[in-house]
């Protein structure tokens, strides 16, 4: 639970940001490359900000969850709005779209048949973001069976959002070497 609060508070620090992070990691843990790289900022001008982020399980370092990451593409996206001087908004999110590098869609698992865990640490994520933005702050998750996709194989998997497709290239840093 730590680790999702991490991330999260992480993801939120990002998405407030008014200018780029430009600061780099000093002797970085396996943990912590993953997570630098498993986070996609997207600052799209008028358009707003997007915040995507898949929980693949080199950045956590809980021996029962790295199971559950292996075997599903667990992705969260936040997408904001600001006006000039005024309140940020929050968007729903609707037509993602997940596939292997080979262009072959993932099987999205339906709320109902989500492992308990996942489903407690989707909860608790929701909760902090409630909190955290007073009520207003919507993140939106996913949960896909991996099929092909493993973060620490060679691959790739891509997100496709509002017209963008954001990929990562497997193995992610912060793999054990083999």
């Amino acid at each position: 639970m730590r680790a999702l609060a991490f991330v999260l508070a992480f993801g939120l620090a990002l998405l407030f940001a008014e200018a780029p992070v430009l600061a780099r990691l000093w002797k970085p843990t396996p943990e912590q490359l993953a997570l630098e790289y498993l986070t996609i900022n997207h600052s799209k001008g008028a358009e707003g900000r997007v915040l995507l982020g898949w929980m693949a399980s080199p950045m956590i370092p809980a021996p029962t969850v790295k199971p559950l990451l292996d075997k599903y593409v667990v992705l969260s996206i936040v997408h904001t709005r600001q006006a000039p001087g005024g309140p940020v908004t929050w968007d729903d999110i609707q037509g993602v779209q997940v596939a292997d590098g080979n262009g072959q869609p993932l099987k999205e698992v339906a709320a109902d048949a989500m492992p308990p865990a996942l489903v407690g640490l989707i909860a608790s994520s929701d909760a902090s973001m409630r909190q955290s933005t007073q009520g207003k702050g919507k993140i939106y998750w996913s949960v896909w069976e991996a099929g092909s996709v493993n973060a620490c194989q060679r691959g790739k998997l891509v997100v496709t959002y509002d017209g963008e497709a954001y990929s990562y290239d497997t193995p992610i840093p912060g793999c054990p070497k083999i």
